[in-house]
């Protein structure tokens, strides 16, 4: 009986929900709900008999190609009882007066119509609309002007940063869309200055003032603002009470930084603070030199991007945050050291407790994390030993994944001996690096643990990228990277050794060594000359390195004695783009080339 009743409702369904493929159409007056799996003509009429147009509640068109408005006005004048309407991605120019029709509509995506400028203001008769979607219409410039006319929208998506879909070119939001007390979802508002010919049409950002249903993202862009008078509009946007919103982006516009302003944009940072219930806070292009206090009271962030913020000089001490698993620093001009309090900052809390991926890139005035522990603070020789010693004192207890790229300066941080993803250092200081390394003293795997780790024993990947201050990586350290499964060192100019462990890296897979001048070894003993076998690796790719060590690799082969045994279950060896060994062969002299 169970397997009749199934197979019944499957036949209904399929009469109910149709999807139209090239060549086929059974839709019949069954049908309600019909997807279009070829691109249609929407210069021309929809192809649907009009007896079954008029039953039809939902119509899904992908991949529309042509412009004009034939498709829209066959949907607009046939299909009168539909609720839901989808023609995303097409080439639609302007939506149809005539859509007001739909007087049933609740579901309206018009998303990555790349043509569309305007949507036609009868749009605002739907007043069952629930949801309106328009994400990736990059030409769209505003929005109907009695938007607040849809006393029962719910879900508003102009697209935002985070998911790359913005509509770049939208100029503001329309006055009255504070009405709309309903809404849960507002991907984007922007703001923008009065002084226009459109400033009657122009919302201000207290517009948000009672949207406080309002959750998910929220992404405010400053495209213009009113000198000292837009201080009290943010302030009216009232974001303290939005208690749902879980991610909120502040971005704005680098074209208006101007340094008479830097007071006012310190006052439009503090107008702007959120509920302490958000999740995740970004902030992109600010013009102020530091952070509101009220950054701190944000604890249940776990994810934190700062960005292109040119003149702050200061980053208040975000260890004492307890979800933050994520956080990144990028573009930070001006940034000399990342937590301005000092060691620990203020509070007995544990340091960074749930972090698990830091980046740290293109801030090239950094030169630590804390100003009491920097190298220029403590010059005496006799001060190096305190340096290291502070430095041990906190390590990221949990980090899985560290990124430090285009920070030549940046010389002392926290030590991270618990990665377990992936390394990224490229243009900056090994001295992190070396002292994470050398770490002597045990590091424990948990907080509640009596097990103990080697440092970086778990870390997967490794990569290394122009480090002018490497000369070599400590032997123990390297020892302890029996989890490393790819190790990449490329552009060191003074890298001399590199002391491979023999067997103590099994796990290694791949293992690639370009343009690094000043290479002579790759064993643990330069006069022993040998690399060392290692059992896992797959890959091995030496290119532009010492004569020395070319001269080396040159005499690799089966006749070899010494070398041939340590590296012959290598499947693939290239050396200067030439393979000795690929996909297992032996194919020295056979001029096979590969061009990395």
């Amino acid at each position: 009986m169970h397997d009749f009743m199934h197979d019944l409702a499957t036949k209904v369904a399929g009469f109910q929900s149709i999807k139209v493929e090239r060549g086929g159409n059974r839709i019949c007056d069954l049908t309600r709900h019909v997807s279009f799996d070829t691109k249609l003509d929407l210069s021309q009429q929809i192809p649907i008999p009009l007896p079954y147009a008029r039953s039809l509640r939902t119509v899904i068109l992908f991949q529309g190609r042509k412009r004009g408005k034939g498709a829209w006005e066959s949907i607009c004048r046939d299909f009168r009882r539909l609720r839901v309407l989808v023609l995303s991605p097409s080439v639609i120019e302007e939506g149809s007066p005539l859509i007001q029709k739909l007087k049933h509509l609740k579901y309206l995506d018009l998303s990555n119509n790349y043509e569309m400028e305007a949507l036609p203001n009868s749009v605002t008769n739907l007043i069952n609309l629930q949801v309106l979607k328009l994400n990736g219409c990059s030409k769209l410039k505003e929005l109907p002007r009695g938007i607040s006319k849809l006393i029962n929208l719910r879900h508003l998506d102009v697209g935002c940063i985070l998911d790359g879909d913005l509509c770049e070119d939208l100029e503001y939001m329309p006055r009255g869309i504070g009405k709309l007390t309903s809404l849960q979802t507002l991907s984007c508002f922007v703001v923008a200055k009065k002084r226009s010919p459109k400033s009657e049409m122009i919302g201000g950002l207290d517009e948000l003032r009672r949207l406080n249903e309002l959750r998910g993202r929220l992404e405010i862009r400053v495209k213009g603002y009113e000198g000292g008078s837009c201080i009290s509009e943010f302030e009216g946007a009232k974001l303290i009470d939005k208690q749902y919103l879980q991610s909120l982006t502040i971005w704005r516009n680098p074209k208006l930084d101007s340094d008479s302003d830097i007071d006012l944009y310190d006052k439009m940072m503090q107008s702007l603070q959120p509920n302490s219930s958000l999740q995740e806070w970004r902030v992109e292009g600010y013009g102020g030199m530091s952070f509101p206090s009220w950054v701190l009271d944000l604890s249940n962030l776990v994810r934190i991007r700062l960005e292109s913020c040119r003149r702050l000089k200061h980053i208040p001490p975000l260890h004492g945050i307890p979800s933050l698993e994520e956080l990144s620093i990028v573009g930070l001009d001006d940034l000399e050291y990342i937590d301005s309090e000092g060691v620990g900052g203020k509070g007995g809390s544990m340091f960074f407790p749930s972090l698990k991926r830091l980046g740290i890139l293109a801030c090239p005035r950094v030169k630590g994390w804390w100003k009491r522990w920097s190298r220029d603070e403590m010059k005496d020789d006799s001060d190096e030993s305190t340096i290291e010693e502070g430095l041990r004192m906190f390590c990221f207890p949990c980090l899985s994944s560290l990124s430090i790229e285009f920070c030549p300066n940046l010389t002392s941080m926290p030590l991270f001996p618990t990665l377990d993803e992936g390394l990224d250092l490229r243009r900056t200081s090994s001295m992190p690096l070396q002292q994470t390394m050398e770490m002597t003293s045990p590091v424990s795997s948990s907080s509640s643990s009596s097990s103990f780790t080697r440092p970086l024993s778990k870390l997967k990947s490794l990569y290394v990228w122009s480090i002018d201050d490497m000369e070599s990586l400590p032997e123990v350290g390297l020892q302890n990277l029996s989890s490393l499964q790819s190790l990449s060192i490329s552009r060191c100019s003074r890298l001399k050794s590199l002391p491979l462990p023999d067997k103590g890296m099994p796990s290694l897979q791949k293992l690639l060594i370009r343009h690094c001048r000043g290479l002579k070894s790759l064993s643990e003993s330069e006069s022993q000359g040998r690399i060392a076998h290692l059992p896992s690796l797959q890959l091995l790719i030496i290119k532009d390195c010492s004569e020395e060590l070319r001269g080396r690799t040159r005499g690799w082969g089966k006749e070899s004695e010494e070398e041939w045994p340590n590296i012959k279950h290598i499947l693939d060896i290239v050396i200067d783009r030439n393979y000795i060994q690929k996909e297992g062969r032996y194919v020295k002299g056979e001029g096979i080339l590969i061009f990395p």
